[in-house]
């Protein structure tokens, strides 16, 4: 039996297991926080809640003593769509507990961004930073005089997960007949070509290729193939 603090009012005790939900979104996008939220209640007369476990699978990935029940998962995984469940346990101060509903979420991995002008430069390319530049480009700077075949950009790019990879290129001209040429780990004579449409100097287009990539450190090279271009960025991505 305890007694409530006002008016001395009788309450039962009660042998009843505390209840608990768990809430989080269907989407862990990798790299980034998931919060899984966690509400337990013990039951009417019953004992205090003394603590909230939380599990990914079977592995405890931590524990809250106090409310609010909410924890922060870093999301390690990085394969498009992969399921990953979680749960979470409520324990009160006289040894119940009560196990909360599985909640699932798929994996989300978004492409991961290099600016042209923070990769290595070849030949005579070159950073700008005009007006024009500033005002139309993803990080206010391009990379330009791409204008020989040895001009153009390197970037080193790491892949946790064998398979397919979009390589996104963002570039421009205002030249016609202008195309650049990138290939990965220096086979050059494996490059593929993308074509430049002359829409302007600063008019960024995106190009999409396709590369069959292994786990490891891989190098991009982009080069010059004709005419005259320009770069902004490089985005990669699993498909």
């Amino acid at each position: 039996m305890v007694t409530s603090c006002k008016d001395d009012v009788e309450i039962p005790s009660s042998t009843q297991p505390p209840t608990i939900s768990l809430q989080a979104d269907a989407i862990a996008v990798a790299n980034g926080n998931y919060i899984l939220k966690a509400e337990g209640r013990s039951a009417y007369g019953g004992a205090k809640l003394r603590k909230v476990e939380f599990y990914k699978g079977d592995e405890k990935i931590g524990e809250k003593n106090i409310a609010p029940y909410t924890l922060t998962y870093l999301v390690t995984e990085n394969i498009p769509e992969q399921e990953l469940s979680f749960y979470a346990i409520l324990f009160d101060v006289n040894g119940n507990s009560v196990k909360s509903d599985i909640v699932t979420a798929k994996v989300s991995v978004l492409p991961i961004r290099i600016e042209a002008e923070n990769a290595v430069l070849r030949g005579l390319a070159k950073v700008a930073t005009d007006p024009a530049t500033r005002e139309t480009s993803s990080n206010q700077a391009k990379v330009g005089a791409i204008d020989n075949a040895e001009s153009g950009i390197d970037a080193t790019i790491e892949i946790h997960t064998a398979g397919e990879y979009l390589i996104r290129v963002a570039a421009g001209s205002g030249f016609n007949d202008t195309s650049h040429k990138i290939y990965i780990d220096d086979k050059e004579a494996e490059a593929q070509i993308y074509n430049i449409p002359n829409l302007g100097w600063n008019v960024w287009q995106t190009f999409d290729l396709i590369f069959d990539l292994e786990v490891g450190n891989h190098k991009i090279s982009i080069r010059r193939n004709s005419g005259y271009g320009e770069l902004d960025y490089l985005e990669y991505s699993k498909r």
